[in-house]
């Protein structure tokens, strides 16, 4: 039998896209948002103006895949796909293997100045032109015009 891996990550790049995998450990978030950085960076200088909001969007959603969604369990994946095939849009899926949440019925919430925490929605929408999530609430779809 062979032994269970709890410390994954992983990473595909095609032309257009980045697909990165990794165990629902905070560590690898960094790591994940770098590639990405590096990725958007070799595309060109119309991505320059957005590696900001793209780094906090990604590392607010995978934070909360790891924390929330799968709940630290390094049996659990972590996926992200980052799309810049289509149009000038950019695309970002972040999924999880949690249970999901009613994000519709918190996506108007705002967290008070001395909350820790609560403020994803408000990034998503603050620096993305479209966010949503899948009926489940584990799948998080981002889109951002690049122009």
């Amino acid at each position: 039998m062979m032994p269970e891996i709890l410390d994954f990550y992983e990473i595909k790049e095609e032309k257009n896209r980045v697909f990165i995998r990794f165990s629902s450990a905070m560590e690898h978030i960094d790591t994940a948002c770098a590639e990405v950085l590096l990725f958007l960076r070799s595309k060109g200088p119309k991505f320059f103006p957005h590696l900001f909001a793209v780094n906090l969007g990604m590392r607010e959603a995978m934070a909360n895949a790891v924390r929330h969604g799968n709940k630290y369990d390094l049996r659990k994946f972590v996926s992200m796909e980052l799309d810049i095939s289509r149009d000038s849009w950019l695309r970002i899926k972040i999924s999880d293997q949690g249970p999901g949440f009613d994000w519709m019925r918190v996506q108007d919430r705002v967290a008070p100045d001395e909350a820790d925490h609560g403020r994803g929605m408000s990034i998503m929408r603050t620096y993305f032109d479209l966010f949503h999530y899948n009926e489940k609430g584990n799948i998080l779809y981002l889109e951002k015009q690049i122009l």
